[in-house]
């Protein structure tokens, strides 16, 4: 065979291979898109039983404070005084949304009555768009009460808890929640992915501990005691 005659052999069987893989990228992307349809079809089905856990979990004292403190990376983003807070946190949805131009998570967190705001449910929805992937926001404000707006470090009500910490990059979880985001381009970050992806789908696992550090719950922010 000639050098002319294989560089053409050659050519023909990267256009056969090249053939052969858009073929195999085809299936891909149709069970992509079936694996798609089938995951929309059984979080409708979960979300009943979503609604059902939140009440459980709700007569359970300091669950979800105790789920999110026992997380190992989301820990770090809590304050001296979020935990004051968090203590009267009765429920935690995530939801995920569904509509012709956009999809996105909804995070709802749903509190008892307390010293801090006035709130009984705050929110923050993230949307991004099905043809641009442009991500907006959208939250609840918090109203909170005088002097007691964690996200202000110098709020005086703050210094009666007795826990005020030293100037820190992060001053509370509650800046994910209510703090300035980039109108240019927000993001869930991090702390949206564990909401969503861990906490939400395992929350038990995450009130036991079992997926801290050093395993031992009563080592990683175990509280108990009764609700408000």
């Amino acid at each position: 065979m000639t050098d002319e005659e294989s560089d053409k052999a050659l050519e023909a069987d990267f256009s056969e291979l090249q053939a052969n893989e858009e073929k195999i990228q085809a299936l891909n992307d149709e069970l992509e898109e079936k694996m798609l349809e089938l995951d929309k079809a059984y979080t409708k089905k979960k979300r009943p039983l979503y609604e059902d856990r939140m009440k459980i979990c709700a007569r359970i004292p300091n669950f979800w404070m105790n789920a999110l403190a026992n997380h190992p990376s989301l820990s770090q983003y809590f304050g001296a005084n979020d935990f004051e807070v968090l203590k009267h946190l009765s429920g935690l949805d995530v939801e995920e949304l569904d509509h012709e131009e956009h999809s996105g998570t909804r995070f709802s967190f749903y509190f008892n009555k307390n010293e801090f705001f006035d709130n009984k449910c705050i929110f923050k929805e993230f949307r991004y768009h099905k043809v641009s992937g442009e991500c907006t926001c959208e939250k609840s404000p918090i109203k909170w009460k005088e002097g007691m707006n964690l996200t202000d470090p110098d709020a005086k009500g703050l210094q009666s808890l007795g826990k005020r910490s030293e100037a820190e990059d992060w001053a509370s979880f509650f800046c994910w929640i209510d703090g300035p985001d980039d109108d240019d381009s927000p993001s869930e970050g991090p702390i949206g992915t564990w909401l969503r992806d861990e906490i939400f789908k395992d929350p038990f696992k995450y009130f036991c501990g079992e997926d801290s550090e050093d395993g031992d719950p009563d080592e990683d922010g175990f509280q108990s005691g009764e609700e408000d």
